[in-house]
């Protein structure tokens, strides 16, 4: 199941990070700047439709293109029509629906997807700006939209703080990277006419393992990176978060393997016991 499914799952991130008003992965680590304003407590019938765009943003599914097999320009190409069709409807559902108390946030990350509507531009959504606009915006929407919170630690080769059993409902899952290599989280659903366990469907050649499994969400993060998030829209079901990172994914060794153009060889991180389960009621 892990051959060549990290490097899809890479790209799905890339490609959401840059289009979701959430800014998927762009929260930097540590606490907020001093001087900057904290978003008051607001009335839930006032932000409801709001969280609702929201969430449909966060959780809206994947491209149906592989993107794998797109030359860069193709992919840049494909974004920029993502961020139209899919994403601008959504994103001015929220714009018309955003409190008060995190309006000019939303504005920044409006016309963040503004300009990758335009350009393409993966880098505009990493300007300090966004980032931040990015945070107090994910801050507000965890105190006021009535998501469930699951804080996620990542060691090398493990994952701390996954409950056994989660409530069906919005979910947003909180990493943390306290190991020195490079990890992320990709969590999937078992369809429910699936037999075999998670151990069993991760032995799988790929092709045959992806017909069993439903992708729900996924996020990543280098050591030492903290405030980064995925959402997920949990149903109920059997779960796995899997990390498929080759073993030796330091931010060095990494760098080392773009400039030299190969890929670092070690086996996923999930054969070291970076997996877990649960359940979902």
């Amino acid at each position: 199941m892990h051959e060549g499914m990290s490097h899809r799952i890479e790209m799905v991130l890339r490609l959401m990070a840059v289009l979701t008003l959430g800014a998927l992965g762009l929260s930097a680590c540590g606490g907020r700047e001093e001087g900057k304003r904290s978003p008051s407590p607001a009335a839930a019938g006032e932000v409801r439709q709001y969280c609702t765009s929201v969430l449909a943003v966060e959780t809206i599914p994947e491209p149906a293109i592989d993107l794998d097999a797109l030359p860069p320009d193709q992919q840049v190409e494909e974004a920029k029509k993502f961020a139209r069709e899919s994403i601008r409807p959504l994103a001015d559902d929220i714009v018309a629906s955003a409190p008060e108390q995190v309006r000019e946030e939303v504005a920044v990350l409006n016309n963040a997807v503004r300009e990758m509507e335009n350009t393409g531009n993966f880098d505009v959504f990493e300007g300090p700006e966004v980032v931040e606009a990015s945070k107090v915006a994910h801050e507000f929407d965890l105190e006021n939209c009535g998501w469930e919170r699951v804080d996620v630690t990542a060691t090398n080769y493990a994952f701390g703080g996954v409950p056994n059993q989660l409530r069906a409902g919005a979910t947003s899952f909180e990493l943390a990277n306290n190991g020195s290599e490079h990890h992320e989280m990709v969590i999937f659903r078992k369809n429910d006419d699936t037999r075999e366990t998670f151990d069993q469907l991760l032995a799988l050649p790929e092709e045959e393992a992806e017909k069993k499994v439903t992708f729900v969400a996924a996020t990543d993060a280098m050591p030492r990176e903290d405030g980064v998030y995925t959402i997920a829209n949990l149903r109920a079901g059997q779960y796995a978060m899997v990390c498929f990172i080759p073993v030796g994914s330091t931010p060095e060794a990494e760098k080392a393997a773009e400039e030299s153009k190969q890929e670092i060889q070690g086996p996923p991180h999930f054969t070291r016991g970076m997996k877990s389960e649960f359940t979902v009621r």
